[in-house]
């Protein structure tokens, strides 16, 4: 398992990705607050003395902002139609299913306790949506 959470397969390249933008944010603010290694400064006391979130909450929190905009679009519009649509007939390839963008709103809702049954209502009240996104 990856530190991101993430297990599934398909996600091989985006945990890759994650590790990457957080090595590369670690690797700056160490520089910006001038702490080497040999400091022996974990990057857990680092991200608590800057007051900022992990790259992984960054990502969620991005993730969560944009569908709020997708559930304020109208139907029509093809950002919408693409989170609602299913293909049609296709072989799959074998093994597990890759994720598609409702599983991964479902997980990062999960992650920030959201009920996944109700969200969709929720992220229409803007106010109380962005509360809990923070």
């Amino acid at each position: 398992m990856c530190p991101c959470g993430l297990k599934a397969r398909s996600t091989v390249q985006s945990c890759y990705t994650v590790k990457k933008l957080h090595a590369f944010m670690m690797r700056h603010l160490r520089s910006i607050m001038m702490i080497t290694w040999m400091d022996k400064v974990i990057n857990k006391d680092i991200l608590d003395r800057t007051g900022l979130p992990s790259v992984e909450d960054l990502l969620i929190r991005k993730n969560l902002r944009w569908t709020e905009h997708l559930m304020s679009i109208s139907p029509g519009r093809l950002p919408k139609q693409v989170l609602y649509s299913q293909l049609s007939s296709s072989q799959r390839r074998r093994g597990r299913p890759r994720l598609c963008f409702k599983d991964t709103i479902k997980r990062n809702l999960k992650l920030r306790h959201i009920k996944t049954n109700s969200w969709t209502s929720l992220s229409q009240q803007r106010d109380k949506w962005r509360a809990i996104v923070k």
